[in-house]
């Protein structure tokens, strides 16, 4: 059945990468559950070039059903812009994002959307529970997100994730807000519009493996810290304060040991200590200074945030 008259209510937007094997029975469980809400709906699957034959699934599935809006990306963007370039093509009055491995459970959408219409809110994000990750990566993540909600000054659980609902004002303001900064949990967060959350169990991963090594999601903190607020700029100021009154400490403990004429460290290993120390602050906050000029360099250059490749079931203006 042809969507092109159709009224859009829903638009499930699923960036896709390293599990082609799920495309098939993640088609089937969304056709299943978006069909039965009795509702106009689109699937949009956006391919993030993982070399593993996704867009070969995605094609199937999109050429047998005109529900789905096949997007493929010339070269791998990364999970926020690949969510971008889905929420860019959607048309309905609703967007929910969830990852492509099913540890997101499709047949929980009618509870996301009876949810956030019966409260008159803009944003439902889906709090995991009992999740699936390994206890290392359940630690990293913690710390992450303390660290990321004290820099930030954003209020963020560590067990929200991709899986959400949000008007489409939301998705609008995502799209027309410039700037390197795309996750779009988090710019929900910082947007402040009236959400609110829910529990779902984190279901077993159906297929394929994380992509997120440890460099990754390092190199991912650092971009979401930098771009979300500059607070991060006043940490190298605080340790440096810190620094001096003990400096100046130091020196009244060598000036009160001369003049008694006790005896004085030698200081040697003090000397090294203080100028690894210092050396190690001014390069780190050179490096802090460095992540926020390269996201101005970043605007400045005026490049897209990803290049569509090649598409199936979309028209030519839903193509931004």
């Amino acid at each position: 059945m042809s969507t092109t008259n159709e009224k859009i209510e829903i638009s499930v937007v699923v960036p896709v990468y390293g599990c082609p094997e799920a495309i098939p029975e993640l088609h089937k469980r969304l056709t299943s559950t978006l069909s039965g809400m009795n509702i106009g709906y689109e699937i949009i699957l956006v391919d993030d070039r993982d070399g593993m034959g996704s867009w070969d699934e995605i094609k199937k599935v999109a050429i047998g059903d005109t529900h789905v809006k096949a997007i493929s990306l010339t070269r791998n963007c990364g999970q926020d812009k690949a969510i971008t370039a889905g929420v860019a093509a959607s048309k309905g009055q609703w967007i929910i994002t969830m990852d492509c491995d099913l540890q997101d459970a499709p047949e929980n959408i009618p509870v996301l959307y009876d949810k956030v219409r019966k409260e008159g809110l803009d944003i439902v994000i889906v709090r995991r529970q009992q999740r699936k990750d390994s206890a290392i990566v359940q630690l990293l993540s913690k710390m992450f997100h303390k660290v990321f909600s004290y820099l930030s000054e954003l209020t963020f659980d560590y067990e929200l994730g991709t899986y959400l609902i949000a008007s489409k004002r939301c998705g609008d303001l995502f799209i027309n807000t410039k700037g390197p900064g795309r996750d779009f949990t988090m710019f929900l967060l910082w947007t402040n519009y009236k959400k609110g959350f829910i529990e779902f169990e984190h279901e077993t991963r159906f297929a394929g493996v994380s992509s997120y090594t440890f460099a990754k999601k390092f190199e991912y903190a650092l971009r979401a810290m930098t771009t979300f607020s500059n607070r991060i700029l006043y940490v190298p100021i605080y340790v440096g304060a810190v620094s001096a009154i003990g400096s100046l400490i130091y020196v009244l403990f060598v000036l009160i040991s001369w003049a008694t004429h006790a005896s004085n460290p030698e200081g040697w290993n003090t000397l090294a200590a203080a100028v690894f120390f210092f050396g190690g602050l001014i390069l780190s906050t050179l490096g802090v200074l460095g992540l926020y000029i390269g996201n101005i360099f970043d605007v400045t250059k005026e490049r897209p945030l990803y290049i569509i490749q090649e598409t199936i079931n979309l028209e030519e203006g839903d193509k931004n």
